[in-house]
């Protein structure tokens, strides 16, 4: 009897050639579509994408140049507000976002601020080993009851008309 094993039925050994048929389409499928799914730049520089970095690179550039200086050209008096208090460190963009379009063409562009728990938290949340001495936090989920931020601040000048160092 070819293709029994003694003691055993036909239909075991038949089953087990069948399941590891199945199981060797199964895993050759498998690397086939992992090898598809995986861009050819994938391990370049480690475990990363290395055309993500030309990806990135080919971008068209949203941010003004030239940094809060070229803000101050038009905005003489925020910029002279900002720069002399606690926020002068800063880019105006690093809250008012990319305004390299508002540079080109002011009146058709115009970048707003939401001035809310999201944006300045960013930097006021408090957070374990955040230095208290160099940026002030606050407990943002007790400190507003849910009021944004730029009701009670000026971003501009936080602490005017607050009790503050202004």
């Amino acid at each position: 009897m070819a293709g029994k094993i003694k003691g055993t039925g036909g239909f075991t050994q038949k089953a087990v050639v069948r399941i590891g048929l199945l199981l060797s389409v199964v895993v050759v499928l498998f690397a086939f579509g992992r090898q598809m799914a995986i861009p050819s730049s994938y391990g370049e520089y480690g475990r990363y994408r290395g055309d993500n970095i030309s990806e990135v690179v080919s971008k068209a550039v949203n941010y003004a140049g030239g940094g809060a200086a070229t803000c101050r050209d038009c905005h003489q008096s925020q910029y002279q507000a900002v720069f002399q208090k606690e926020h002068g460190g800063f880019d105006c963009q690093t809250c008012h976002g990319p305004a390299a379009n508002h540079v080109k063409k002011p009146k058709e562009f115009s970048p707003t601020v939401k001035a809310d728990a999201e944006l300045c938290g960013s930097c006021h949340r408090q957070i374990t080993g955040r230095d208290d001495a160099k940026i002030a936090t606050i407990r943002i989920d007790s400190h507003s009851g849910g009021v944004a931020c730029g009701k009670c601040h000026n971003p501009h000048q936080p602490r005017a008309g607050l009790g503050g160092s202004n």
